[in-house]
This record gives C-alpha cells, structure tokens and sequence, in this order.
C-alpha cells in the first residue's frame, strides 16, 4: 500500500498523521508540548522536548506501518524562533514563540530610529513582535552563548522547520512561505532588512522549494526513511488543505489562536484595514 505521511508541528501539540493514496487517514499519533512563561510577556518552548514529540509520534504511526512512506510533508508553528549550534545541532536558546512580546523593545527602538517606514515598505508586515525579525534581534543583542556562537562562527538561527530539518538529516532549510512570516525578506533574504535588523544571513537557513524533492528525514528510532516533500507554516497549510487554491477561497482555523486566510492569487496586495500579505 502506498503511504503519506504528514507532520503537523503546532503550538501546544504534535501530529503525526498516516494516510493512503486516496488521502484516507489510516493513523495518528500525537504528543503535547509544554509551553513555558518565564517572565510576562514571554512565551517559550524547549527544543529538545518540540524534537522528542516529533521522533516519538512519527514512531508510533511507523510502527508495522502497511505499507511504504512514499512522501512526507512537515508544517510547523510559523513565526517561532530559536538559536542553536551549527556544528552539534544543540539548541542555544529556547523556543521563543509567535506569542512572545519580549522583543517589543527592539521594535519599539527601530520606530523611534525612523527605520519602520522602510520595515512596513520592504516587508508589507507592520512593526510587531509577532514575527520572527524582532525575536532574532533580541536573541543576538542579549543572550551570550548566542554572541558566542556568532563570533566563533557557529551559529545558527531559525524557525522550528529549519531546527527539524537540520537535526533529523535534510538540511539546513526553510521555505518561502516560512520566510515571508519572519520579516526579512521572500522568495529570498532581503539584505536590506537583515541589516536594520542587525541579523547575519549566514546564520540563516537557505530558501528552498515549499514542494518537491527537500531531502530526507531520518532518525535511529523510525523502521525507514522519509521523503520530505513539502514544508510550510501550518496556517498555509491549512490553506491548501482546505482546498483553497483558488483566488478568493477563504479558510479560518481555530487552534491555540484563530486565523483567517485568504488565497489573493499571485500579486501581493498592500497590506490595509489589519490584513497582512504573506507568501503562501
């Protein structure tokens, strides 16, 4: 039997979900993340704990799988952040997720600067610690195992797709709708926005295809390896899940927040009235 595999890397949960070619789910597994609020205002994560859910419910939807694995796509909780080490893949920083507000300061400093025009016009996102630019900023102005990395040229910084991916075999990588929700630039880097926002390129994950052959995920606990075809936030996901692949189809989705998408087409529209433009 062929087989589809899909992982849902979300706030407070993971999914591992296992299909047939007729997209009849088959299986799923699921374990719960804890999220951690240190401070007000701060919203975490451990990732090793986000690693362990992911390894574990894929586990459990292998095991005497019947059939093969043909494809695997992983969508992930968009906006989050975290540092780690190129060369051991161990985590720097904990998770700072979408919710987090620590990086308010930052924003609110470049604002003052006269530099949010020039964020709003290359971006087409408003200036809010939402996404994922303020929270890199923060990480690399404040914590030190972060600056210590840097200077010794062993730094990595990324959303949680791009920690997956590298820690369990297909790459440093992200893709373009991932990209566009962190506020530096989509289909590419933009290098003036890395500037104002003081982050180094490379520290960042390359900018890769959201379908396609992405690699491969492994790891020493799954009976085989998966073939990564698609990657993208979890909201863009559920975009395309709901069939929403034509202009003007809409979807709203009730999780840990609500979210509203709406499939525009191929030009970017001007972000106006508290809509957002974003790569999907």
């Amino acid at each position: 039997m062929t087989l589809l595999l899909g992982i849902d890397e979300g706030t407070s949960a993971v999914k591992a979900l296992l299909f047939d070619a007729e997209l009849r789910p088959l299986r799923e597994a699921r374990r719960e993340k804890a999220l951690r609020y240190p401070h007000p205002g701060w919203v975490e994560q451990d990732p090793d704990e986000v690693l362990v859910a992911v390894v574990e419910a894929v586990a459990e939807v292998l095991q005497d799988a019947p059939g093969e694995v043909v494809a695997c796509g992983l969508d992930h909780q968009g906006e989050s952040v975290l540092a780690w080490a190129a060369d051991s893949g161990r985590a720097l920083t904990p998770i700072v997720t979408w919710q987090d507000k620590r990086s308010q300061e930052i924003l609110d400093r470049l604002e003052e600067e006269g530099r949010g025009d020039a964020i709003r016009a290359a971006s087409g996102l408003p200036l809010d610690p939402y996404f994922s630019a303020g929270k890199l900023t923060w990480l690399l102005e404040r914590d030190e195992s972060v600056a210590r990395a840097r200077a010794a040229g062993n730094l990595r910084l990324g959303t949680v797709d791009s920690f997956l991916c590298d820690r369990l075999g297909a790459g440093f990588r992200t893709d373009p709708s991932t990209a566009s929700r962190t506020q530096l630039g989509a289909p590419d880097w933009n290098e003036s926005l890395l500037d104002i926002f003081g982050v180094p390129k490379e520290a960042l994950p390359e900018i890769g295809d959201t379908a396609g052959r992405l690699g491969t995920l492994r790891h020493a606990s799954w009976p085989v390896d998966l073939p990564l075809r698609a990657q993208c936030v979890d909201q863009q996901a559920a975009l395309a899940g709901a069939g929403c692949v034509e202009p003007g189809r809409t979807k709203a989705t009730y999780g840990t927040g609500v979210f509203v998408l709406a499939n525009v087409g191929t030009q970017r529209p001007a972000g106006a009235n508290g809509l957002v433009p974003t790569v999907t």
